[in-house]
């Protein structure tokens, strides 16, 4: 029998099992035009258990990015939310408090971060829309790329300044 018109534009590959101690496992990726090829965007789910600093350093992405911040509980994104998150926006770094269900809109080439997931009462689904086919950033002058781990190898985390 031959194949589907659209089995190509259809994907269910999602689960990664990175072993994180902050995050739950599995996780959830859509690694974009990789998996399904012509994607113009890539994205992540992860249940954040435990406070953590994800993101040490400032970056920029060539494209716009979504940040979504909900409870876990999916009985209730919202009355599940409870942690407090230090966001961080522009070259001044202008510090932003996620204390409830918040989506943060990062036009292309805005610098942005650290992320610090600093008061964890209750796990939060942390969701990363990138608009773009890979995931890439800008962070020091150096571009980096990561497709997953099953091309690029585990993710490398950011080390904390001294």
């Amino acid at each position: 029998m031959a194949g589907r018109k659209y089995e190509k534009l259809v994907f269910s590959g999602l689960r990664e099992d990175v072993d994180l101690p902050f995050m739950a496992k599995p996780q959830a990726y859509f690694r974009g035009s990789r998996q399904i090829p012509g994607a113009g965007a890539n994205m992540g789910w992860q249940v954040f258990t435990k406070p953590v600093l994800l993101e040490v350093e400032p970056h920029t992405h060539e494209a716009d990015e979504y940040l979504i911040f909900l409870g876990a509980d999916t009985r209730d994104f919202f009355a599940s939310f409870d942690a407090e998150i230090d966001f961080f926006l522009g070259e001044e770094m202008e510090r932003y408090v996620i204390n409830r269900p918040t989506v943060v809109y990062v036009p292309a080439n805005l610098s942005h971060c650290p992320l610090n997931f600093r008061i964890m009462n209750k796990p939060v689904l942390f969701t990363a829309l990138l608009l773009t086919p890979v995931f890439t950033k800008t962070m020091r002058n150096k571009k980096y790329t990561y497709q997953g781990p099953d091309v690029d190898g585990p993710p490398v985390m950011d080390k904390p300044p001294k």
